[in-house]
């Protein structure tokens, strides 16, 4: 099956796993806006939700309610 990794709850467990790939190129989609003089507080909130998704990289079987909880309380599953 081939998840639609941000729009798919199903999916949204497993994203943990690709974080140390997406940070990078989150960053320059965000320095790449703000040169452009555009928004960047989307980009930026992105890089917000895989830095602290970092901390749980390699762990790819979160139940989406537990990963909706964490981003809430802030702290680590």
């Amino acid at each position: 099956m081939i998840c639609a990794i941000l729009s798919d709850p199903e999916c949204v467990p497993s994203v943990p796993s690709r974080v140390r790939r997406w940070a990078p190129e989150t960053a320059e989609v965000t320095d790449t806006l703000r040169a452009a003089g555009l928004p960047p507080e989307t980009a930026e909130a992105r890089a917000q939700v895989l830095a602290f998704w970092e901390q749980d990289e390699g762990q790819c079987d979160f139940p989406v309610k537990d990963v909706l909880a964490q981003f809430r309380s802030g702290k680590s599953m």
